[in-house]
């Protein structure tokens, strides 16, 4: 584990806005494109897919590493297809197989065994970690609202309006925080800048777009597969940046897996199942 450091040049609030910022500016010519698209059936939607599948897990994902490893976060993402499946069953009346019945509990039980291995290395870290898990919870929600509430648009409006929807809130909320004097007052303010306009542009604007058509195009539990790379580059990035991991850990996380492989095992009958309109 490792605590803030002294020397962060930006807080956690300030880079998961700015993060925001950055790539809602990127996509803005493509929301203005699409604008026509955008009505009051919809914006409600939009809403709910910027801010839970983008700005509320860019905030907590950034305040919960800087208390945990970033393999850790990685393997706790994978919570998102359990989710999924859970809300399907619940909001939109798909029926879960045997499989996915089991994934649920062996995953469930991946996920128990991993926070409690990380409240026993640190008391205090586990409940940065559940801001992981709440996350994942965003992440479902607006999975599953692309796939059963605006599954007539397509992919690139669906990214590019709910970011322009959150472009303001997250502006807001930069400047609540001092950001931008932020910036320009650090030494570092302009590098550490670089760096997150990399992470907007690759890792969130061109990335949320590729997984918004990838929803589009399968299941929204098939899509939320994705999460069994994520803890693999999570670790890999994480053992060369120095984070402490235990052959334990390494256990759990292969519990996790499996759960997500049970889950995808019948994603064939959830997306029959998933013609879900409003």
């Amino acid at each position: 584990m490792y605590p803030v450091s002294e020397e962060m040049v930006l807080g956690p609030f300030q880079v998961g806005s700015l993060r925001i910022v950055f790539a809602s500016l990127a996509l803005l010519p493509f929301a203005l494109k699409h604008l026509r698209k955008l009505n009051k059936k919809n914006w409600y939607w939009l809403l709910v897919v910027g801010g839970c599948g983008n700005l509320l897990p860019a905030m907590l994902f950034t305040l919960a590493e800087t208390r945990i490893d970033s393999s850790l976060a990685g393997i706790l993402n994978m919570g998102t297809s359990f989710f999924v499946v859970i809300i399907g069953v619940i909001f939109y009346k798909l029926k879960p197989t045997k499989f996915q019945f089991l994934g649920i509990a062996l995953g469930s039980l991946g996920l128990f065994l991993l926070l409690r291995k990380q409240l026993e290395v640190s008391g205090d870290d586990v409940y940065y970690a559940m801001w992981i898990i709440i996350a994942t919870l965003c992440y479902a929600i607006s999975v599953t609202t692309i796939k059963y509430k605006v599954p007539q648009l397509p992919a690139i409006a669906i990214t590019s309006l709910s970011f322009m929807i959150i472009l303001l809130p997250a502006l807001v909320i930069s400047l609540s925080f001092d950001s931008f004097n932020t910036i320009l007052s650090h030494p570092d303010g302009f590098t550490a800048t670089g760096y997150l306009l990399i992470l907007s542009l690759i890792g969130t604007a061109f990335a949320v777009a590729l997984f918004t058509k990838l929803v589009e195009v399968s299941s929204a539990v098939f899509a939320s597969g994705v999460t069994y790379l994520i803890p693999v580059v999570a670790v890999f990035i994480g053992v060369l940046s120095g984070d402490s991991y235990e052959l334990i850990q390494i256990l759990w996380a292969a519990f996790i897996i499996m759960g997500v492989f049970l889950m995808n095992k019948s994603r064939k009958n959830l997306s029959e199942q998933g013609n879900y309109k409003n």
